[in-house]
């Protein structure tokens, strides 16, 4: 009997994000709903899409409506609402329904980076010193400069620009004001890591996959922070966009690789990602990897991010997708395989 599945995802509208000029991310669903439902179709399952619209009980209410067998969970939450992301993955749980993606804790955990950076941290995981800054209490950071300030619960690098880097008390202050008034949001702020950065994917629920390390590479003036903002992902012919690149598999010696590699596991199981993750990570003043960010869910299109481990690991993309869809279904003990290039 072949197998149906209901791809979900964020019906894209104007909203908050566009009117900060961010819309391009919520439309960027778009391409990973074509992609994957190509990819399914082709393989010969039962295929049907869903667009979710707020508010969220008209959302839950379209997914009581399902009758697939799975769903591909392709939503990213609605616009200017980050954490509709858990509450839709968390509708999917309590009606006990097979979904691709991690579950709602991660999500929730992922989605507060303070609270993700506090459980690394107690588990001996290194992510670089934080604080959470709001309006009018700037003067008690306690961190060195250069920082770097990032919306609290935001992610496609929502709110980070080149002058997210900040050097001094007046730029702190600038940047912790503006992201309270374009995202009603607290700030993180973290220091800054200058060293070479890199992402880990990791795959499978259970069975634990890690694709080929990406590094990304910055081709910037002096001037400019080594900092993967929203316009180098989104904006075509920004400088940011033109000077920054990914490089997979990267020059990495065994011993850095590992850490890498082992980092990015530990994370991924620690928060409870599942299905597929990203790790971000970048190197100290002393070479020692450290996480900056973990993204459950991230982009998963044909032509995004996800292309340069997929190709690099040997796999094409329909394999990655069958991938993706076979960690929803029910697996048993964890195990690890790292996936050389």
């Amino acid at each position: 009997m072949t197998e149906s599945i209901t791809i979900i995802y964020n019906q894209p509208a104007s909203g908050a994000y566009h009117q900060l000029g961010e819309g391009l991310a919520i439309e960027g669903v778009m391409e990973s709903v074509k992609a994957v439902k190509s990819v399914l179709t082709r393989q010969g399952y039962s295929v049907q899409t869903l667009a979710l619209k707020p508010p969220l009980s008209l959302a839950e209410s379209e997914l009581k409506r399902i009758e697939s067998d799975i769903v591909f969970n392709l939503f990213e939450g609605f616009d200017g609402w980050p954490e509709s992301e858990a509450a839709i993955a968390l509708f999917l749980e309590e009606s006990g329904v097979c979904f691709t993606g991690s579950p709602s804790r991660a999500l929730r955990i992922c989605e507060n980076k303070a609270e993700m950076k506090k459980i690394l941290r107690s588990h001996g995981i290194a992510t670089p010193d934080w604080q959470v800054i709001y309006p009018g209490c700037a003067e008690k950071l306690k961190l060195a400069f250069p920082c770097i300030v990032k919306p609290l619960g935001e992610h496609a690098s929502h709110g980070l620009s080149c002058d997210s880097v900040v050097w001094d008390v007046s730029g702190l202050m600038h940047q912790v004001e503006l992201i309270w008034q374009n995202y009603r949001n607290h700030s993180l702020v973290e220091l800054f890591l200058p060293g070479r950065e890199f992402r880990s994917t990791v795959v499978g629920n259970g069975h634990l996959s890690l694709l080929p390390i990406e590094e990304i590479l910055y081709n910037l003036p002096a001037e400019k922070p080594r900092l993967l903002t929203y316009s180098a992902k989104w904006i075509k012919g920004d400088e940011y966009f033109v000077g920054t690149s990914e490089q997979c598999p990267t020059n990495l010696d065994h011993e850095l690789e590992n850490k890498i590699n082992a980092i990015a596991a530990a994370a991924f199981l620690l928060v409870g990602c599942r299905s597929y993750a990203s790790i971000d990570l970048r190197l100290d003043n002393n070479g020692e990897p450290m996480v900056i960010d973990i993204n459950p869910n991230p982009d998963i299109s044909s032509e995004g991010g996800i292309k340069y481990p997929v190709k690099a690991s040997g796999m094409d993309y329909t394999s990655f997708i069958e991938l993706v869809l076979s960690s929803a279904r029910k697996e048993t003990s964890t195990t690890l395989q790292t996936i050389k290039p």
